[in-house]
């Protein structure tokens, strides 16, 4: 058995919430599809499944019926707990209680070992009846909101595990420690350690590519595999001359100049605005893009000869949220490796940091897999970038002066053409703050700052007619893109 949870994923929000938790406390733990057979969850040898629902009310769907009777330690959360009722012969009735703060009592559990009876919020609870061979371990009034298997190390919890939540966060201790056995292993030295040691299995003797965004996913991924590898590691990549402000040379000076990696880089901003010229579609700006890229990758994959491997700067939240990255090579090598798939960005952050990069690379905001091109609304032109640059470095660097950056999880320029106008233009200004939930607030910047970017950018741009600032939240992280 290899020492690790496997989440099973019925809700994005609340798999990684779980998944957070765990690794805390240095749990490996994977997050794979709600839907995954049983033979594949056997072939990995986990020493427990976690089924992480949300708390819509609603049963989600894809659970092998094998799994129950497998006799591998599962805890489902919140709807998936009604999933587990179900496929145990139970039933499950309508939300009995909806956003109630209730008293929950607890029965003595290996899983409930130290957490007492105390109030919590149940965003959503419903009624269960419980077949035979399953006993109540919480109930809050007359509802189940806990149960066991008595023979089966099966368990449910409808509770939802938040933020600061000290029974939850025990609940998930007890559960990877007392019933599955699991050793608290896990942290940024065990990571690498193991992603050097399975990419020198992988590749062996021969050769990787590696195709780098920018990004700080396929930098930690390429930093992974030159370790591994040295220089038979072979990276390649294409400045669309769609980067912010410096960014393309700061990536060069780094990861070729001092790092020393064979990086070949591709000057192809013309190529990319030839092929952008006339399109206004978000999503057809996309296409392009991606296309253009892949087209040059391939002509460079033709230059380097023979290649084992592709590295990918794949992490777990393009995995979850279906953002794969643009840039990727187009399957000349048989094997594609993911050194960071198993990841959330600030996992990687702390593998960034524990490699000792910059800390201007590892705190590197989130940027579109399209650059600037999505942050032009309407045509992308050679002035326009040429702004929406200046615009934003203006803005980047007055909050970065005045320690404002510090609380903010992502700020970044708009351009907006006027109708009135082929040259003059507005720009809109976004800065948002996270939640535990991946929603997006905007942030109440300090006024005098606000001012001293609209002075800067009218004084520096006078092409640029209007400056706004765009208060609208985002129920998600994908939300705070315009396009």
């Amino acid at each position: 058995m290899r020492d690790m949870v496997l989440v099973l994923n019925y809700d994005n929000f609340a798999s990684r919430a779980v998944t957070r938790k765990l690794r805390s406390e240095r749990i490996f733990c994977k997050v794979v599809p709600g839907d995954i057979s049983l033979q594949d969850i056997q072939a990995q040898e986990p020493l427990g499944l976690l089924l992480a629902g949300g708390v819509s009310g609603h049963t989600p769907s894809g659970m092998d019926a094998g799994i129950p009777s497998a006799g591998i330690p599962t805890l489902a959360l919140g709807d998936a707990a009604g999933l587990l009722i179900e496929r145990l012969g139970g039933e499950v009735g309508e939300p009995v209680l909806q956003g109630a703060v209730m008293e929950l009592r607890y029965q003595e559990s290996d899983l409930l070992r130290d957490v007492e009876n105390g109030e919590r919020l149940l965003p959503c609870a419903r009624e269960m009846r419980l077949p035979k061979e399953v006993k109540p371990l919480c109930t809050a009034q007359e509802t189940v909101i806990g149960f066991a298997h008595e023979s089966l190390p099966l368990y449910g919890m409808q509770i939802e595990v938040e933020q600061n939540d000290p029974e939850g966060a025990m609940i998930l201790r007890n559960f990877a420690f007392n019933i599955c056995g699991c050793t608290a292993w896990w942290d940024e030295d065990a990571f690498v350690s193991r992603a050097i040691e399975e990419i020198n299995r992988l590749v062996g003797d021969g050769r990787a590519v590696c195709a780098m965004t920018g990004g700080l996913n396929s930098g930690v991924s390429a930093m992974l595999a030159y370790k591994a590898l040295g220089d038979r590691l072979k990276c390649i990549f294409v400045d669309t001359g769609l980067l912010r402000e410096r960014e393309a040379d700061e990536f060069i000076a780094y990861y070729r100049d001092q790092i020393g990696m064979d990086i070949t880089r591709i000057n192809a901003g013309d190529r990319f605005l030839n092929a952008l010229q006339g399109v206004t579609d978000a999503n057809e700006k996309r296409r392009v893009i991606g296309e253009t890229i892949r087209g040059i990758l391939r002509e460079e994959e033709t230059k380097l000869g023979d290649f084992q491997a592709v590295i990918r700067g794949v992490s777990c939240s393009d995995m979850m949220f279906g953002s794969a990255p643009s840039a990727q090579t187009d399957g000349k090598a048989p094997l594609s490796i993911e050194p960071v798939r198993d990841l959330f960005k600030e996992e990687i952050r702390s593998i960034a940091d524990f490699l000792g990069m910059p800390q201007g690379i590892v705190s590197q905001q989130p940027f579109p897999g399209s650059g600037l091109a999505l942050r032009i609304l309407g045509e992308v032109t050679e002035d326009r970038l040429r702004t929406l640059r200046a615009a934003d470095a203006i803005f980047r660097g007055e909050l970065v002066r005045s320690s404002a950056a510090k609380r903010l999880w992502q700020f970044f320029a708009v351009l907006l053409p006027l109708p009135d106008s082929r040259r003059e233009c507005a720009i809109c200004l976004r800065a948002v703050q996270a939640s535990d939930r991946s929603q997006a607030y905007a942030a109440r910047l300090p006024y005098d700052v606000m001012e001293n970017v609209v002075d800067l950018i009218q004084r520096d741009l006078p092409q640029v007619r209007r400056v706004v600032y765009d208060l609208t939240p985002s129920a998600n992280y994908s939300g705070v893109e315009w396009q």
